[in-house]
Order: structure tokens, then sequence, then C-alpha cells
């Protein structure tokens, strides 16, 4: 028993041997970049963003060119005075906390441009977009193996636009590519402009006023990473896409960038990811021989310990009288009824495509038409809300909250 049992270990540990020298002298064969989008300003991998650093650079060589990776936005925006210049964000998400988006806002307000190509568009951004259009600026992901980009500015438009297809491995695969929602662009919107598009009906590109200044959002990051730039004619397209800036002075803001969190690819499995790159390849090996190894040496037959199972309770109830009871002590019932309205206001924009800027008598005419509601009981929610707006500069009273509460109720339960 005991010869088979060491002849069990002597196979498996040179077979572990075999293994280790295998992935040493294996190294050499590796691919020798890494396909995960850092975005990183001081990477040379396919997916970070030192040659559109480059660029940049040379656009405005010398002291004329701001880099920053070690101080808080506002820190710096506040340092810059009153000289003319374009921030420029290239990365997966921007981080602003309260005080550096304040910073950015005030910096753009005063006449500075800002250009910001992310996956996900920071609130505070969203937000200037939200009090124009009632609506927050959100990304819609199409699932393609290349997407076509091109401008709407018959000065910068080619004849066959700019081809991208997402590389991963040395393979082409499918990408989530985004672009801006349809949605997004309202009647009231007068200062949002789209300035490209995405084969060729989804806006990528676009621009809006905020104070003197102009903000820039680009819904696709990946096409300024290196894999692309070092291609002369997405070269081209990046250089189209900064000639929108005018100021003296590039101010790169990599210190509010966050590490990327995951791909864009569907293809892509997280083992596929592992095996892609060396260091996680061999540890994810070593750790499969390590499983095995205890397997075969390690297991050994034990009683399960049998685990205390507590009674499932259910908290739902419990939540909604907590937050009920915070809402009545506040007394707030005018900000809870203006809410009330809003939500209602927006179920029947999205439900019956109305516009709510319309005068009211319009409104609740074609509500009622759309909605098989009476008018009247339409009218009755308009009034509730009135006299609550009205006498808003006094606790509003909790029966007239009821009231307007029961009377948009009775809509919900009604329409059709």
């Amino acid at each position: 028993m005991k010869k088979s049992q060491t002849t069990t270990i002597l196979l498996f540990s040179v077979l572990g041997v075999i293994l280790l020298l295998y992935f040493f002298f294996s190294g050499s064969e590796e691919k020798k970049y890494q396909w995960y989008e850092s975005y990183k300003a001081n990477s040379n991998q396919p997916y970070g963003t030192s040659f559109i650093k480059q660029l940049l650079q040379s656009y405005r060589p010398g002291k004329s060119f701001i880099y920053n990776d070690k101080k808080p936005l506002h820190e710096v925006l506040d340092s810059l005075g009153n000289k003319q210049t374009d921030y420029v964000f290239i990365g997966q998400s921007l981080h602003l906390n309260k005080e550096d988006a304040e910073a950015l806002l005030k910096f753009i307000e005063n006449g500075n441009d800002a250009f910001i190509a992310c996956i996900e568009i920071p609130e505070n951004i969203a937000g200037i977009y939200f009090n124009e259009c009632e609506r927050d600026i959100t990304l819609e992901q199409r699932e393609a193996g290349s997407v076509t980009l091109n401008f709407y500015n018959e000065n910068i438009h080619t004849e066959y636009g700019y081809n991208y297809s997402y590389r991963f491995g040395g393979k082409d695969h499918n990408y989530y590519w985004n672009a801006f929602s349809e949605f997004l662009f309202c009647d009231s919107a007068k200062s949002i402009v789209p300035l490209g598009y995405q084969d060729p009906d989804h806006v990528n590109f676009l621009k809006f006023q905020h104070g003197k200044g102009t903000i820039y959002l680009h819904s696709n990051p990946l096409v300024f990473t290196n894999y692309f730039i070092s291609k002369p004619i997405k070269a081209d397209y990046a250089s189209s896409v900064f000639a929108h800036l005018h100021g003296k002075y590039i101010l790169w803001d990599e210190y509010s960038k966050v590490e990327f969190t995951g791909n864009n690819n569907p293809e892509i499995s997280p083992l596929y990811y592992i095996l892609e790159q060396p260091a996680l390849k061999y540890a994810w090996w070593m750790m499969l021989g390590c499983v095995i190894l205890y397997v075969f040496f390690g297991a050994k037959r034990t009683q399960r310990v049998i685990p205390v199972l507590e009674a499932k309770t259910n908290t739902s109830l419990e939540f909604v009288k907590l937050i009920s009871a915070l809402h009545y002590q506040n007394e707030n019932h005018l900000d809870i009824a203006r809410k009330k309205m809003k939500y209602f206001q927006y179920f029947i924009r999205a439900k019956y495509s109305i516009h709510t800027q319309m005068p009211v008598a319009e409104q609740i005419k074609r509500l009622a038409e759309k909605s098989k509601v009476d008018a009247h009981d339409i009218q009755i929610i308009f009034d509730q809300y009135n006299v609550i707006e009205r006498n808003s500069q006094y606790n509003t009273a909790v029966d007239k909250l009821v009231n307007l509460y029961n009377a948009i109720e009775k809509f919900y339960k009604h329409c059709k």
C-alpha cells in the first residue's frame, strides 16, 4: 500500500515539474500585448492612450500641454486662472466628487471647453442636460463586429467614413458599441448639436453649451486608443474630433480616471481573458494542479457540518413603514406632492407621447383621448396640484396631499 502511494506521489510530482518547465519555456512565445481596455496615458498596449496623448502634445507643445495625474481636479483648475484651456478626458468612467464637479462646471461656464470620451457619462454632466430636456443622458449599446464613424459637418465628412473593428488576442470579435439615445434630442434642447454618427443613424459625438463654454461628449473612447491611433486613417479621425477645440492650452485629466472594470466584448468570457494573460494563465494552471493533488491526497471522508438555517423573514413591510414614518415626521408634504406630479407627467410622456410643455387644456384633451379616462377626472389632478402650489409658502395640509394622491391613483387604475 505504501509503495503504491509513493509511486502515485512521485508520478504527480514529475507531471508538476513538466508543467512548470512548459510554462517557463513557452513564456517567450506568448503574445506581448495585453488586450484589455486600460485607457492609461502611460501605456503602449493596444488599448492604452499614450499615442493620442502624444498627438495632443504635438498640437500644444511645451507648457501649453498640462498633464495631471497627481492632484485633485479642483486644485488644478483653480491654479489655471484665466487661461483659455481645453479639458480632455478619455477613459471608461470619469469620477468627479462634488468639489471637482463644481470646479469643472464653473471652469466651463467661464468660457473654457471640455471634451469627455467615456463609456459611463458622469451624473454631474448628465444633470445639466436633464435640466433642459428632463431626460438623463444615457447610452445605448449595439453589438457589432465593426462600425463606421463619420461627421455631419461637410468640411470633415468623408465619403466612406472611418471603419473600426474590435480586436482581442489577435482576432476580431464582436463588441458593444455605444451611442447616444435618440430620445435625448428633445424639442427644447436648442443647444444640443450632434457632431458625429455611427452607422449612420446613431449619434456618438455631440456638444452643448454651458455658460460661455462648450461640453463635447463622445461615446466611443475606444477609437482614441493606441491600436487605432497607430493607423494614419484613424489618426485623421481623431484629429478631426479634436479640431473642435480651440483653447491655447490642453489639460489632460488622468487623476479622475476610474480603472476599467470589465469589457464590452460579448464573446470574451472571464476564462478566455485569464488564459490570454501569461501571469494569470500560469496561476490558473497551478491552481488546477493543486486542486487535483488535494483531491488525490488531501481529501478525507468527513461528516458534513449541518448548518443551522435561520427562519426567513420578510422585511419589506418594515422598510415601507420606516420610509413612510420619515416622510410623515418631516411633514414635507409639498415635496412629496411635487414628486408625485413629476412622476405622473413622466408617465404620460412615456406612455402616451404627450409633451408636458404644451398648455394644460391641450394636455388634458389629448390625454383623455389616448387614455380613455374622463377629462373631468384628469382636470381634478391638475386642480389639486395647483391648489398645493398656490399655497406652497405654507405647510401643505395632509388632506390636500391625499386628494392629489387619490386623483392620480384613480387615473392609473382606469387608464388604457
